[in-house]
């Protein structure tokens, strides 16, 4: 059978091995989970983009779960077991959606059997990205700080409880290889950029998002969590978030968002090098709160040529 085809149908529909149907929980294919996901959204849910899927609903908010965890994993991807792990999705769900997704190109599988995102992605990116321009708008601004403060310098966009990397800029300066691409996806707090946006927000929200993606924060250490709270209360207090590498220790990063015009800040600048400590502090902060008020009225400008 086409993968997408069978991707696509209830699950009452798809013949066992044994030649029989298999039945869901509910009366006509939906489980109970998503029944139950038919529920109001309340209203910090609605604030941060997490409204409970509807009626019909279902198998789609898979898939895009699928996409935004391969997304989040970059050039390495994941295999079918990394990726039930983090959805929580049957094996077998998994499977099929993704082989449908192969089949039309938006994913793709290599010899080692590890999944990411395919061309058939990259093309519809291109065709949005004239409605989304920050990035553009903000890459000068950029340069410019990295080469003054010898970092690598990060435009961060709040997508619901994640931060994308809009735009990144090394410094022409050799700094050690870190980790991260225009693209990548994090929890959100995983970085300075994400703190701070955690920061501007009223407490309730925050909290909110911190617990909804307590199960992603384990992958980066089993006290993530707490620490995160810390730095949270920590860039409250002082007006902009001052984090350290998970994983590479010595490299430090600071954050703030950019000033809004309406509604809560959805950007953060971050910089992110080895340099960073309290001697260049002071220095490395004003430099950013300069950049971020470039960036802004760039932002406000409307879009570049």
């Amino acid at each position: 059978m086409n993968p997408c085809l069978r991707a696509t149908l209830p699950r009452h529909t798809l013949p066992s091995r044994s030649g029989s149907c298999r039945h869901s929980d509910g009366q006509h294919g939906s489980t109970g989970r998503e029944m139950a996901g038919s529920r109001a959204a309340t209203p910090v849910e609605r604030r941060h983009g997490a409204v409970p899927a509807g009626p019909g609903t279902g198998s789609l908010r898979k898939a895009l779960r699928l996409m935004s965890e391969l997304a989040s994993a970059g050039e390495d991807g994941l295999r079918l077991t990394e990726v039930v792990g983090r959805t929580g999705l049957d094996p077998s769900t998994a499977h099929r959606m993704m082989a449908c997704m192969v089949a039309e190109n938006f994913l793709q599988k290599d010899e080692r059997k590890r999944y990411r995102l395919g061309r058939r992605v990259f093309e519809l990116g291109l065709a949005a990205e004239s409605l989304f321009g920050e990035n553009r708008r903000a890459q000068l601004p950029l340069e410019r700080l990295a080469a003054r403060i010898e970092a690598v310098a990060i435009l961060n966009l709040r997508s619901s409880g994640e931060t994308v990397y809009l735009n990144r800029i090394q410094s022409p300066e050799p700094v050690d290889k870190l980790h991260g691409t225009v693209g990548t996806r994090l929890p959100i707090g995983i970085g300075a950029g994400g703190i701070a946006l955690l920061a501007a927000m009223p407490p309730e929200e925050a909290e909110a998002i911190l617990l909804s993606n307590e199960k992603q924060y384990r992958r980066f250490g089993r006290n993530t969590s707490a620490i995160l709270r810390g730095r949270l209360a920590q860039a409250r207090s002082n007006g902009f978030a001052v984090t350290e590498s998970f994983f590479r220790p010595g490299t430090s990063a600071l954050g703030m968002v950019l000033p809004a015009c309406t509604g809560m800040p959805t950007l953060a600048l971050g910089v992110v090098g080895p340099s960073l400590g309290s001697g260049s502090m002071e220095r490395v902060l004003a430099e950013m709160r300069s950049t971020a008020r470039e960036i802004a009225a760039a932002l406000d400008a409307g879009p570049a040529g």
